[in-house]
């Protein structure tokens, strides 16, 4: 019987595996829905001295109206926003409960407007992005050593490092530019629970967004996560099957209507709910040291019917690795 666990096991693994590599997939604005922090390393608590670092590479791409070039202009046709980021997460607990998690991005962005009668024109623009420095302090926990179950307080900052008044075919687009030239901050709670056979975390953000370059001002944004994940080594003693964790979250975004030269652009912001498969891989050949891992992720949003006036997003692909020391 026991045997027979271990093949639906890994059949379930593989199939997981295989569908989250499925590259339908992009999304969104410079709010991503999800949570960096879960996505590095599980849950933001670590031990008091522990270093951490995550790799990401994430795809997304989304349709709307033009952004007009002047308020209230009439603005037909359509742009198609495609963009990669790869991301460097550097978490570190100098004291116990606190941990501070530095978000590094390196941006690849294409855009191709459409106008009504006229050629598409693609425009492209890549380097580093805007820094963040992410803060998480446990406010409260089951124990000290090693605990199942706490909850933290969060706080977010980001600085403008990013470039953000590139010419490109003639314009300065602010969808385009690598960064958004305005300072932001944020802040929410995030809880964890873990049971021997899963793990069960939730966590609630706000981020104010202020106005940058080119007088564009990206919405403020309230996020929400849920999510859960199975180890397989609980259900099988095999080490192959034992190293697969499969999960599934929630993540949802609202954002305001975003604001240019002082006026709000009505094909902005609006809600969006994803439903992500997840699969974390531990690797297995690292006995006494934590072992690094592989995740992978699949953001699949259920509507698009919340989003404000013309607005279409794919799903956004996702997949890193990371190790704790």
């Amino acid at each position: 019987m026991r045997s027979h666990v271990c093949v639906l096991a890994a059949a379930l693994a593989v199939a997981a595996g295989a569908f989250v590599f499925v590259d339908s997939a992009r999304a969104c604005s410079v709010c991503q829905a999800g949570d960096p922090i879960y996505s590095a390393g599980g849950a933001g608590a670590q031990e008091k001295g522990t270093f951490s670092a995550y790799l990401e590479g994430q795809g997304w791409s989304k349709t709307s109206a033009l952004l007009p070039h002047e308020p209230g202009e009439p603005h037909p046709g359509e742009e198609d926003n495609v963009g990669r980021q790869i991301s460097l997460l550097l978490g570190w607990t100098p004291i116990d409960r606190l941990t501070a998690t530095l978000l590094l991005p390196w941006r690849f962005n294409e855009i191709t407007d459409t106008h009504e009668g006229e050629e598409p024109e693609t425009s492209r623009l890549n380097g580093f992005g805007d820094l963040s420095l992410h803060l998480g302090y446990v406010l409260w926990r089951n124990r000290d050593v090693l605990p199942s179950t706490w909850v933290e307080l969060r706080g977010f900052f980001k600085a403008p490092s990013g470039k953000s008044h590139q010419t490109v075919n003639g314009s300065q687009d602010p969808h385009l530019q690598v960064g958004t030239g305005s300072w932001d901050f944020g802040f929410g709670l995030a809880g964890a629970h873990r049971l021997d056979w899963a793990s069960f975390y939730v966590s609630a953000f706000y981020r104010e967004n202020l106005e940058g370059s080119l007088d564009y001002k990206y919405g403020d944004v309230v996020l929400t996560n849920v999510a859960a994940e199975v180890p397989l080594s609980h259900f099988c003693a095999s080490p192959l099957v034992g190293a697969f964790t499969p999960g599934v979250e929630l993540n949802f975004r609202y954002a305001e209507k975003d604001r240019s030269q002082g006026a709000q652009w009505g094909d902005s912001g609006g809600s969006v709910l994803y439903v992500a498969p997840v699969m974390r891989i531990r690797l297995p050949w690292f006995e006494g040291m934590r072992p690094p891992f592989f995740r992978f992720a699949l953001q699949i949003p259920v509507t698009d019917a919340w989003l404000y006036g013309q607005q279409n997003e794919d799903p956004v692909w996702s997949l890193g690795v990371g190790m704790a020391y």
